[in-house]
């Protein structure tokens, strides 16, 4: 019999402590992958607004304050546990952070009201149709110009397909996959993740940075 998926917010609530250490050692090309995922932001003094969802510690956050100090971000997790430690990290910049400890699939967010959307490791935990309505609505929340950056990780076509075959597989096994959200890595294909955020209406999608294992894109809708 198969282990029971363990639960999204409890899986990081137990793992905060080396969790930074865990992802530098499992990125490959560490830290090109992060500044990348910073990239399309611009270097600016405003207070420009950037909804980062899956935030974890933050480690995306150092880059995205050396590029633009004065930025006032949205950090969305799970984890408040993990949400902790980035305040802590950050406490310079704390009046600058809002937290909220949610689900991104349940979050709640007015049209037009961020300039930049990042999301950093966090998606592939999703399947194909959730990760289609979240591309959706985070169309819908930027601003005309603004653009939604993703850096995660990804799989070839045919390892695409078999990890989907295998969480079907646990849905038949474990019914509570149908109740919430559970660590399961169920990453995209490079193709299947561009096809993707074009349908949601990012006509303007750029591969910054690629390694065999992550990708970091860069997306914009078609008024951009």
């Amino acid at each position: 019999m198969t282990d029971t998926p363990e639960e999204m917010k409890a899986f990081f609530d137990a793992r905060v402590e080396g969790y930074d250490e865990h992802m530098f050692s499992s990125i490959e090309d560490y830290a090109s992958f992060y500044r990348k995922v910073a990239e399309p932001l611009p270097y600016t003094n405003e207070h420009i607004e950037v909804l980062d969802l899956g935030a974890g510690t933050g480690i995306e956050l150092e880059f995205i304050f050396a590029k633009a100090p004065n930025v006032r971000i949205t950090v969305v997790d799970l984890s408040e546990t993990m949400l902790n430690k980035l305040v802590k990290k950050y406490e310079v910049h704390r009046s600058q952070i809002r937290i909220i400890v949610d689900s991104f699939l349940t979050l709640k967010v007015k049209p037009h009201s961020f300039d930049f959307v990042v999301s950093v490791m966090s998606l592939h935990h999703l399947v194909p149709t959730q990760k289609t309505t979240l591309y959706r609505k985070l169309r819908r929340t930027l601003v005309l110009a603004g653009a939604y950056v993703e850096g995660d990780y990804v799989v070839s076509v045919e390892e695409e397909s078999r990890l989907l075959k295998e969480y079907q597989a646990l849905k038949k096994e474990f019914s509570l996959l149908d109740e919430g959200l559970y660590h399961i890595d169920i990453p995209f294909s490079e193709e299947t993740q561009i096809r993707a955020l074009n349908d949601a209406g990012f006509d303007k999608v750029q591969v910054l940075f690629r390694t065999f294992r992550s990708n970091v894109v860069v997306a914009k809708p078609e008024s951009a």
